[in-house]
């Protein structure tokens, strides 16, 4: 005769649900990090593809560097840090303003008002 050598699952406990929950925004918190890391590798990789080596000198490059530029996008409900390169950021710039003419507004504090 055999018997049954299982035994019943027990009952998982809030710690342990904690734990999981921890380990899942850990795990979310993570991949974000590493897709940034990623597409902004890519974003510098076009870059360094249509402007050249950076502070290089050649006249047949096809655009030009425009700096950096820092913000933070809304992810989950928090802030990320994002960083707009060169080329792409241009394009993002001009693709704002009108006619592809960036304009800046001034504001009294930087009139001096």
């Amino acid at each position: 005769m055999k018997k049954n050598s299982t035994v019943a699952a027990a009952p998982i406990g809030e710690a342990v649900e904690e734990a999981f929950a921890d380990v899942q925004e850990s795990f979310e918190r993570f991949c974000l990090a590493a897709g940034i890391e990623t597409l902004s590798a890519m974003m510098e990789a076009d870059v360094e593809a249509a402007c050249g080596p950076r502070h290089g000198r050649n006249e047949q490059r096809q655009a030009h560097r425009w700096g950096k530029m820092r913000g933070a996008d809304g992810f989950h409900g928090g802030k990320v840090v994002s960083i707009a390169h060169g080329f792409a950021a241009q394009t993002a710039m001009r693709s704002r303003s009108r006619a592809g003419i960036g304009r800046r507004r001034r504001t009294d504090s930087v009139a001096g008002r």
